[in-house]
């Protein structure tokens, strides 16, 4: 029996910006958010996992607890990496998180994700992060009958 996955938002997000080509290069994840903003709103893990990468992060903002927060998925799990981006964390670097905790929340200040409105940059990698190049996949097609976050989780 595979391992559950969930969405890394509540019902009511959005896609605010799909994977692939997007001006002036390609966007290497999915952009979720909320009519209205998304600012806070609470950020759940995909997959089972360790936070391996947290906190500042180039393009995702800072300082800790605010950035990105990755997570490396073992076979048992799903496999994988994923990452969230323009969070501010709320689990600690190095701990084991499960599907569907919740593990951080949209930051709330534009500054942090190229002044556009807040919102979470979400990444699949086939292995384990790199950098831009085939590695990553479209995570949509992970996320294919993802369940709702059960919301039971409090980090």
């Amino acid at each position: 029996m595979a391992p559950p996955r969930y969405w890394p938002m509540a019902p009511g997000r959005v896609v605010t910006s799909g994977f692939g080509p997007r001006h002036p290069g390609f966007h290497w994840g999915v952009d979720f958010g909320r009519v209205g903003g998304s600012g806070n709103e609470p950020i759940y893990a995909s997959q089972g996992g360790t936070v391996v990468y947290s906190g500042a992060a180039t393009g995702f903002g800072g300082p800790d607890p605010a950035g990105w927060l990755v997570v490396d998925h073992p076979t048992e799990d799903g496999g994988g990496t994923t990452v969230y981006g323009h969070i501010i964390r709320e689990v600690p670097h190095g701990a084991r998180v499960e599907a569907g905790q919740r593990i951080g929340r949209v930051n709330p200040n534009p500054m942090t994700n190229g002044g556009v409105a807040p919102h979470l940059h979400f990444e699949w990698h086939r292995y384990s992060w790199a950098p831009p190049g085939a590695d990553r996949l479209n995570p949509l097609a992970m996320l294919a009958g993802a369940l709702e976050p059960p919301g039971l989780f409090v980090a």
